[in-house]
């Protein structure tokens, strides 16, 4: 159906005298348009917020000790044939994995980082949990031992600093949230006594403060350089995890399963412990899916309702175009002009002021935090794609629901018409 000279002349002049109808039809369009811009962009970016609240304050893959399970004497002929395993007698229970140790951890740091290109940092830490301790005041925490840039690509801490310093950390010295702080009545240059479970604990000086919007983090997260962490929990030079961080946190799953072949300890990707948000998110995404499709299906009924219409009105036309020698397949190239004139302009518009209302909206912000942070209310994600999409999508509507009228505009008798006045 491609259309020539004579089509295109007819179609656009008939929209321009059915002024009315054609405003109608662009107000009904872009209306549409503006709902699908919107809602989509407030999803995504809830969707996106959701992720990133979840695997913001968390390496994306982790690779840490296998848990070791005691076994029982009679269940010794299970491991005949690993002879040096060793032989635990006595009540039949899961040890703590914080006491396993990943003694060659720059191997394996090393291989994950040039692994995949997906894969954006690496950050091996000595962690685990522990207490705070201040005068009468006692906390529990979990106690980072990292190397602050390192980890900074898993957790920006950096950039969320309220106060003070998180790159340079001396020994002897930790960063730590600022709720967390509050709640100690520690600031800049105050003491805390840093405590592991089952060991003695070491007067450390607090030299930052963060906020980075997580809870976890910011209420019960104590960092310190990777060595006095080592000296903490008794890893000597080992670590006992070793922290990746995914550009698509979606592959995260995928590059676990991949690096398990070649890492001889536990690899475990953050989608493992999260199902629940996953099936949440196929939710969302179903019900953003069948609000574009509703909106879709109101528009093409308005652009078809609005071209038989047209129709109608000018059977007249019609018919004397036929009988001047106009073929069926021009008449029916003339309405589905119509409809892909219209539906292009209405896209555009609609576009254009969905993208104004996203941005107008996107600038508003919530209330302070304690520590002055402010975060979006509507936290939309707009990207080209989706107003050029939406655009596509609008044309292609168009032309579709044109389809009806035009075959019905085409099968126009030019005789009858033009007898009937």
């Amino acid at each position: 159906m491609i259309p020539d000279r004579l089509s295109w002349s007819v179609a656009w002049r008939s929209l321009l005298r059915s002024k009315r109808l054609t405003v109608l039809t662009l107000v009904v369009l872009s209306v549409s348009i503006i709902l699908v811009v919107f809602l989509t962009a407030l999803i995504d970016g809830l969707e996106r917020q959701l992720v990133e609240e979840t695997t913001g304050a968390i390496p994306h893959i982790v690779i840490e000790p296998q848990e070791r399970e005691a076994i029982a004497l009679w269940e010794r002929t299970q491991t005949a044939d690993r002879p040096d395993s060793p032989l635990y007698v006595g009540e039949r229970t899961t040890l703590t994995s914080q006491k396993g140790a990943i003694d060659n951890w720059r191997r394996w740091a090393d291989l994950a980082a040039d692994f995949d290109p997906q894969i954006e940092g690496v950050s091996p830490a000595a962690e685990g949990r522990g207490f705070v301790i201040r005068g009468e005041k006692k906390e529990a925490v979990r106690l980072y031992g990292v190397e602050p840039r390192r980890f900074d690509r898993l957790v920006p801490i950096q950039e969320n600093l309220v106060e003070g310093r998180f790159y340079e950390l001396s020994p002897g010295e930790v960063t730590v949230g600022y709720q967390l702080a509050q709640e100690m009545g520690v600031g800049i240059g105050d003491r805390l006594q840093v405590t592991p479970p089952e060991a003695a604990g070491r007067s450390m000086r607090v030299v930052g403060l963060f906020e980075t919007g997580f809870g976890a983090i910011d209420q019960g997260t104590v960092f310190m350089r990777l060595g006095d962490g080592q000296s903490l929990f008794g890893l000597g030079s080992s670590v006992n995890s070793v922290g990746i961080e995914v550009r698509d946190v979606f592959e995260a799953d995928r590059l676990a399963a991949q690096l398990q072949r070649q890492v001889p300890y536990k690899v475990k990707s953050w989608i493992a412990d999260n199902e629940r948000l996953l099936r949440a998110l196929e939710g969302q995404g179903r019900s953003s899916d069948l609000i574009i499709f509703f909106t879709a299906v109101a528009a093409a009924f308005a652009v078809a309702s609005i071209l038989i219409v047209l129709v109608t009105n000018k059977l007249p036309e019609i018919g004397i175009l036929k009988a001047m020698g106009a073929t069926r397949r021009q008449i029916r190239t003339i309405f589905a002009l119509e409809g892909v004139l219209l539906s292009l302009v209405g896209g555009i518009l609609g576009a254009a002021a969905g993208v104004l209302v996203v941005e107008s909206l996107r600038g508003l912000k919530g209330p302070p935090t304690a520590a002055g942070r402010r975060e979006p209310l509507f936290p939309f994600e707009l990207g080209p794609e989706l107003i050029i999409g939406t655009i596509v999508g609008a044309v292609i509507i168009g032309f579709l629901a044109s389809l009806i009228p035009a075959a019905r505009a085409s099968d126009v008798d030019p005789i009858e018409v033009i007898r009937s006045g």
